[in-house]
């Protein structure tokens, strides 16, 4: 069954190109302009990601990407890719702010954006993430103490339960404690993990820091810490890494 992808934008000819290079990749395409329409089409056909234009006729993408992430399970987990013209890095912190997985500047490749939808889709899902794990080539499971950070995978345990973490929450935790003990500045966090450097643009990277410590809770064998004025590091207090 053909994948389905939303595709959010009122530009015509942005969202036919977006159309047929989805359609040659073998993704079923569904369009639509208006912010408006998308809750209730992720309700009725439920894509497996949305392509999200950060400006539309009727609000913006970034209210769009905060209400899919408030709804109920399992669309609130869909992947949501941001496409918009403006390259501020403001606006990729925003995007990423409220809960998306990538980010593209129009103008774009259009090959490039099938490789991001094509990236996301991999670590969305669990059987293709699992495929990946096996490929030696590929960064293996961490483990510390009760912890393991299945990066391949994207997913992460906690004494045997899974942890709901965002991809990007996923790739910081796992950033960080596959280098534990060293101390990286919040610029150096932004450019290993979002892939971009935008010095004094920092609270997304105190926002993920603040979810994965809410959701992982306080353990004895390790810790993320603040190193105030500094940055943040993952510190091994009482086992080794596996």
């Amino acid at each position: 069954m053909k994948d389905k992808i939303a595709v959010v934008d009122d530009e015509p000819y942005i969202a036919e190109v977006a159309r047929l290079y989805l359609e040659h990749a073998g993704y079923q395409p569904l369009l639509v302009d208006h912010a408006a329409e998308v809750l209730p089409l992720l309700r009725e056909h439920s894509p497996s990601l949305v392509i999200l234009d950060v400006m539309l006729p009727d609000g913006s993408g970034f209210d769009v990407c905060r209400s899919i992430r408030s709804m109920n399970k399992p669309l609130c987990d869909v992947p949501v890719i941001m496409l918009t013209a403006r390259g501020e890095a403001f606006d990729k912190l925003e995007g990423f702010n409220v809960g998306a997985d990538d980010y593209l500047v129009k103008p774009f490749d259009p090959s490039e954006l099938i490789a991001r939808v094509k990236a996301v889709l991999r670590r969305s899902k669990p059987e293709e993430a699992a495929a990946a794990s096996a490929d030696p080539s590929l960064p293996q499971p961490i483990r510390i103490g009760a912890l393991t950070i299945d990066f391949a995978r994207y997913r992460v345990e906690l004494e045997g339960s899974r942890i709901d973490l965002t991809p990007k929450e996923t790739e910081l935790l796992y950033f960080l404690a596959s280098k534990a003990g060293r101390v990286f500045s919040r610029d150096d966090l932004l450019a290993g993990v979002w892939a971009f450097d935008f010095p004094g643009g920092t609270r997304t990277v105190d926002a993920h820091v603040k979810n994965l410590r809410k959701k992982l809770g306080s353990h004895p064998e390790w810790r993320i810490e603040t190193l105030w004025g500094i940055g943040y590091s993952f510190e091994v207090t009482a086992h080794e890494k596996g």
